[in-house]
């Protein structure tokens, strides 16, 4: 494998399990870092725990939390807190909590009147073709131009950082696309679902509970690359997969000089990135895989004394809608969300900048920066005194971004990489970029790369997986 994040590490851990614990592989995972896990890790200084990358992900994912309880974690999984389940937006001018039932939408004030209206007349409308439209376009459809702009655009700006305006509905949110498909409406999609689960047929409601570790998200890559031992090795760039001659196989190359030769390699690394290693095998497929664009995002992470924060800090955080004179995506509020966060007596917030719409932000200075933060941070919450910590987490290319011919263009790599026996992707890149998402596709990945081999017969010689 080529990528020690969490796509890598479980690909590489499930070949381990399923192919080397009966001497059919030998699996070796390559990390350009110096330590495992991606974006996915976590930092502790003065008594905070602050997450680089995801705060966590949701426990209706059987196959994730299987995977903690199969490296050790189960009792270190940590549930979020009740407080979590609470949302808030900023608003015209204030925080508002996000509407958990239909009689609390009514009574909101994120939305006017006729915005609120216009959401209710949603059963009535039409449903849409079956082509691919962006998110903004599906939502003005079925909610009305205000609740797509307010509502559905602070949340592609909380799942992917990124536009509405640009990504794509079905493959961003292929649930809800489908449940346009099936019931003509998402209303009646949920009053279906409801019913389905009053007569035993499956829950409905949210997807999940928000969960983590005790020591934060680093301890499931940590726990990866531990349980895989010398086959993980960190601070090793590959610079390129090439095909190793006519018998077969591939050849990966390394900054350091080095290569290595495989039977079957895997790229879990960001699309981008994939595209600059397959360059010289196949120019088209590493033209599609650059057409992924990113979002740039800045996490800045604050720790304050409580009492210095006039908010109270009763939910999960608050998201920003587009249109709002605010530069931030939103605000995390860790330390409420997950227990161990802060120090006692303490609260540390988590800021979110940039996306498609602001990447000129990662050029500015962290005291340019900071002013900006603290200055709508005390808009927002109302502050009393300075930050106790902060720390500024720049990634220049953060979350891959979902844009409107997303489905088109991964069949068009598909069908470029059945050319390509033996190399295969995995990674968020592509179909869902939550840790849920990459746990089941890297599963799904290492079943194929397990049947590439049994299929020519490399298995039988105990060929090589990286």
């Amino acid at each position: 494998m080529v990528g020690g994040g969490p796509s890598g590490l479980v690909l590489a851990h499930e070949l381990m399990a399923r192919g080397e614990s009966a001497g059919t592989l030998r699996v070796a995972v390559y990390e350009a870092r110096e330590r495992p896990g991606g974006k996915a890790w976590t930092e502790h200084e003065a008594g905070y725990t602050i997450e680089r990358g995801p705060e966590g992900f949701l426990d209706s994912a059987p196959a994730t939390l299987a995977l903690a309880r199969d490296l050790g974690l189960g009792g270190r999984v940590l549930p979020a807190s009740p407080a979590a389940a609470r949302r808030y937006l900023w608003a015209r001018g204030a925080l508002r909590p996000v509407p958990a039932n239909p009689a609390a939408f009514l009574a909101s004030g994120i939305l006017t009147m006729r915005g609120r209206l216009a959401v209710l007349g949603e059963p009535f409308r039409a449903p849409g073709t079956d082509g691919d439209e962006s998110v903004a376009t599906f939502a003005r459809r079925r909610l009305g131009r205000e609740a797509a702009e307010t509502l559905v655009g602070a949340m592609v700006r909380g799942v992917y950082a990124g536009d509405a305006e640009s990504i794509s509905m079905p493959s961003a949110f292929p649930r809800l696309a489908a449940l346009e498909r099936e019931h003509g409406s998402l209303v009646r999609a949920m009053i279906a679902r409801r019913r389905a689960h009053r007569d035993g047929g499956g829950p409905a409601g949210p997807a999940g509970r928000l969960t983590s570790f005790v020591g934060g998200m680093g301890e499931l890559g940590a726990a990866l690359a531990a349980a895989l031992g010398p086959r993980f090795v960190a601070g090793r760039a590959a610079v390129a997969v090439r095909r190793a001659g006519a018998a077969g196989g591939w050849r990966v190359e390394f900054a350091d000089g080095g290569s290595e030769f495989t039977d079957e390699v895997a790229i879990a690394t960001e699309p981008w990135s994939a595209a600059r290693l397959v360059e010289s095998v196949d120019p088209e497929l590493a033209s599609l895989l650059a057409a992924i664009p990113p979002a740039p995002v800045v996490v800045v992470a604050l720790g304050f004394r409580a009492a210095d924060i006039r908010r109270r800090l009763d939910g999960f955080g608050f998201l920003v809608p587009p249109r709002e004179p605010l530069r931030m995506l939103g605000c995390l509020w860790s330390s409420t969300t997950f227990a161990h966060r802060a120090p006692e007596g303490r609260a540390l917030l988590r800021v979110l900048l940039g996306g498609p719409s602001d990447p000129t932000v990662l050029e500015l200075p962290d005291d340019r920066l900071m002013t900006v933060v603290l200055g709508e941070l005390d808009r927002t919450m109302g502050l009393k005194g300075a930050p106790e910590l902060a720390r500024v987490i720049r990634w220049p290319a953060a979350i891959p971004q979902y844009v409107v011919g997303h489905g088109d263009r991964l069949r068009r790599i598909a069908a470029r990489l059945e050319a390509l026996p033996g190399l295969h992707l995995a990674g968020n890149g592509y179909r869902g970029v939550a840790l849920n998402d990459c746990v089941t596709s890297s599963q799904e990945v290492a079943g194929k790369m397990l049947a590439s081999c049994e299929s020519s017969a490399v298995a039988s010689a105990g060929g090589v997986a990286a």
